[in-house]
């Protein structure tokens, strides 16, 4: 193959980009083979030069491409009409919960002893929604969602367990304002969690705009960890506050990605 074909079909499958996943992955070979054979035919003589071949093609992508996207869009909207199972009801609605969790703090101001109890229903909460949305993304890349999920439900159990125990304990588990065992937890919570909302973003299986509070939320709460020395509750620094932006992203994402699993059908694909 000549270095212009070999551009000209990059260009090409650039352009098959405008094309809904699910037709592409249906009949993107197809279409690049007619791309092959109607190179082959100029060559050959058999057709039209190749500014001509290049139209055509152009044309077709440019008149068939929002014709399918509009058609999924349908599709899509036929499954947002249908209720989803109770399972993922329940699932959406502890995704909410969990958001609501990190939320309530932000608008009431509740006593020291509720704290742990806001951990332990957003942890559960978390690992459920991310099981949930795990069930959607694994049709659509099973390697990849099971590194956004795998992570996050770890370090969310990791850290429920923490709390659990530091709650039956009449002595301070672990000693200091953030244990180095808590340090860990809360490092490889927050990084998991940004991970999985980047999987999730990436993905699209669920509402974009929660998935990237989520990733974003997660990394600006990080900077809010006691040992890392940028945020004091002695002398605040801009870092809290980045902080509490994080947290405050976080209770918003978890409300959106809880009330997409909840609300909408995750749609079946065709055949």
């Amino acid at each position: 193959m000549s270095f212009g074909a070999r551009v000209g079909e990059r260009v090409y499958r650039g352009l098959l980009r405008l094309y809904p996943p699910e037709f592409r992955d249906r009949f993107s070979g197809e279409m690049v083979q007619l791309f092959h054979d109607k190179l082959r035919d100029v060559r050959t003589g058999s057709a039209s030069g190749g500014t001509g071949a290049w139209l055509r093609l152009l044309g077709d992508v440019v008149v068939t491409a929002p014709s399918e996207q509009l058609r999924r869009n349908r599709t899509v909207a036929h499954s947002l009409s249908s209720a989803p199972p109770i399972s993922a009801r329940a699932l959406g609605a502890a995704g909410i919960a969990a958001g609501a969790a990190i939320l309530v703090a932000f608008v009431v101001d509740l006593p020291q002893a509720v704290f742990p109890w806001r951990i332990v229903l957003w942890n559960l909460g978390s690992i459920g929604l991310i099981l949930a949305v795990h069930r959607r993304q694994a049709g659509i890349a099973p390697g990849l969602a099971l590194v956004g999920m795998v992570p996050a439900v770890a370090a969310n159990a990791w850290y429920l367990v923490m709390t659990v125990l530091s709650m039956t304990r009449s002595d301070p588990l672990f000693p200091g304002t953030f244990g180095l065992v808590y340090f860990w937890a809360g490092l490889a919570l927050w990084l998991s969690t940004a991970v999985f909302g980047s999987v999730a973003l990436r993905l699209g299986a669920v509402s974009r705009i929660g998935a990237f509070a989520i990733a974003l939320g997660a990394l600006l709460a990080l900077t809010g960890i006691d040992r890392l020395g940028l945020a004091s509750q002695s002398s605040p620094t801009l870092f809290n506050t980045l902080s509490l932006a994080g947290i405050f992203l976080l209770g918003v994402g978890w409300i959106l990605l809880g009330t997409d699993v909840a609300m909408r059908r995750a749609p079946q694909p065709s055949h």
